[in-house]
């Protein structure tokens, strides 16, 4: 083996760095007092659960800091109690891991549609489609090391977002089998938020169907899907389509920059975000859970993305 050079110590040496712990520390803590607070936003969740001393409005903000901490409820609960997280919230006591689970089955994809309505701004001049995988089977730690059972299903979710560019809020979102094709979600997703108004809506190669390009121009957005090298305009039943293909065309950076379509890089950017912090995978169980479980990352994401 060849021994290090003295410059390649030097280099070593000159590599360490700090972590200013206080900053990171009072960012985190600003990031649990605006979770808190979204408490007001569900109000109107509030209903008597299983245990009648605790609300539905407090119990789903204590989802949302699972969520957001990636632990188990077990670790959530022992939290709430050792903390005092519940006396923030008004809890007479810290709930049990159990109740904190069954919380999942009061919510609904209605309520937190509504919810997320009042968390992202109704005109935007710049939108973007795509999906991603989510992982939705774990096997636990201790199960993998004490009966040596290393995990060989490979199952996932295909998520489905519908992003605002300029504010990276998440305007609308969908859970589909992880085979669904993306471009048939498209009326889904523009019909969930019909309030918002979008100018430009962008979007990758795969969203290349006529479906899209009408679905996009029906809710009056221009489209910015570039086409395959071997489109034709001869189709009659896609005017928006023809369009996109003579001007890709005829000047391809004349289009891009008209479309702007270098800003769809912030989609990928936004998924890349949502599963560095809460996580890749779903916990849930059942379907219904994980769509409710989506929606509670959504609004999440929208909450903790707005002071930037």
């Amino acid at each position: 083996m060849q021994r290090a050079s003295q410059e390649n110590r030097e280099w070593e040496r000159h590599k360490e760095f700090t972590v200013p712990w206080a900053t990171y520390d009072a960012h985190r803590l600003g990031e649990c007092k605006r979770v808190i607070d979204l408490r007001k936003a569900f109000f109107k969740l509030d209903q008597p659960v299983q245990r009648r001393e605790f609300q539905l409005s407090q119990l789903t903000v204590l989802l949302l800091l699972k969520l957001m901490f990636d632990i188990s409820y077990r670790t959530l609960a022992s939290a709430v109690k050792d903390l005092s997280i519940y006396q923030a919230l008004d809890m007479k006591r810290a709930p049990c891991y159990k109740t904190i689970q069954n919380t999942m089955q009061y919510l609904t994809e209605c309520v937190l549609i509504e919810i997320n309505q009042g968390l992202i701004p109704q005109t935007t001049a710049l939108g973007g489609l795509d999906s991603s995988g989510m992982k939705t089977h774990r096997r636990g730690t201790w199960i993998v090391l004490r009966f040596h059972l290393p995990q060989h299903r490979r199952d996932f979710k295909k998520v489905h977002l519908f992003v605002d560019l300029i504010s990276k809020k998440i305007l609308y979102c969908l859970v589909t089998d992880g085979r669904a094709s993306d471009a048939k979600q498209v009326k889904k997703l523009l019909k969930g938020c019909q309030w918002t108004r979008v100018d430009i809506i962008l979007a990758d190669g795969g969203y290349d169907s006529r479906e899209c390009f009408n679905a996009i121009t029906g809710v009056g957005a221009t489209p910015g899907i570039p086409v395959r090298r071997n489109a034709t305009t001869r189709n009659p039943w896609c005017t928006s389509r023809k369009k996109a293909v003579r001007a890709q065309r005829q000047d391809y950076s004349q289009w891009n920059e008209q479309v702007n379509y270098r800003m769809r890089c912030v989609i990928e950017s936004i998924f890349s975000g949502l599963k560095r912090r809460f996580g890749k995978h779903l916990f849930s169980i059942k379907e219904l859970f994980r769509l409710v479980e989506t929606w509670l990352r959504t609004i999440l994401w929208n909450v903790l993305i707005y002071p930037r």
